[in-house]
């Protein structure tokens, strides 16, 4: 079974583009049993707190700041409440073309991100990555994980994921957000014309996503058949 390991800021959070390694410190481990003693609430709680974390390390430019007044003028064109949970965004100072999202309803978009891409294919990121939160992927990690470790460093958590289940979830989060997008009267290309956009992962690492090929493949496929 080939796994790959994801912090915390990748895995509750789902990120759309990848994941950088980080120093890891000697870990605390849960086990499969202590996981299955979490409910839906507690990794609600979990991610809450993950977000605040990440959110007071990034750097957060203020409300008024250009970037944050393109992000809410592009979110307002989409769902603002998923599961019954409001969504919040905010823009990190970040020059890694990057997004990620949390259970909990957090989603966080990287300058450089911003700078990247137009705006129809920023409507496709967070159309994806409310995808990850309808589905409820981050959660289903959490179940399927076969441990947890725990550092001491920022209260990271680390979780071991199958490839092909990381995977799938992507490709889920891309179909969803295509449905979305048409629902929503949005021309679904943007998701395409920002997969082009992406760094391409090297080989060499490990990626919670696809093979971009695949990914675009699937998308015009459902293009095709619109």
């Amino acid at each position: 079974m080939k796994s790959i390991i994801l912090f915390i800021a990748c895995v509750v959070m789902l990120m759309l583009v990848g994941c950088q390694n980080q120093t890891r410190i000697t870990p605390t481990i849960v086990s499969s049993e202590g996981i299955k003693t979490l409910s839906e609430h507690d990794i609600l709680a979990i991610s809450q707190q993950a977000c605040i974390e990440n959110d007071n390390r990034a750097i957060i430019p203020p409300n008024y700041h250009h970037l944050n007044s393109r992000l809410s003028k592009i979110a307002q064109s989409l769902p603002q409440k998923i599961n019954n949970i409001e969504l919040n965004y905010k823009v990190y100072i970040d020059t890694e073309p990057n997004a990620w999202s949390t259970a909990n309803g957090c989603i966080r978009v990287n300058s450089g991100l911003m700078k990247l891409l137009e705006d129809n294919e920023l409507q496709a990121v967070l159309a994806h990555e409310q995808a990850h939160i309808v589905l409820k992927h981050g959660i289903n990690l959490f179940r399927q994980a076969p441990y947890i470790e725990i550092t001491d460093k920022a209260h990271e958590l680390v979780i071991i994921v199958k490839e092909a289940t990381s995977h799938q979830y992507e490709v889920e989060a891309d179909s969803y957000a295509f449905d979305l997008l048409v629902g929503e009267n949005i021309d679904p290309i943007g998701l395409l014309n920002m997969l082009t956009k992406m760094p391409i992962h090297s080989e060499n690492q490990p990626t919670s996503h696809p093979s971009r090929i695949k990914r675009i493949s699937h998308i015009v496929d459902r293009l095709n058949r619109h």
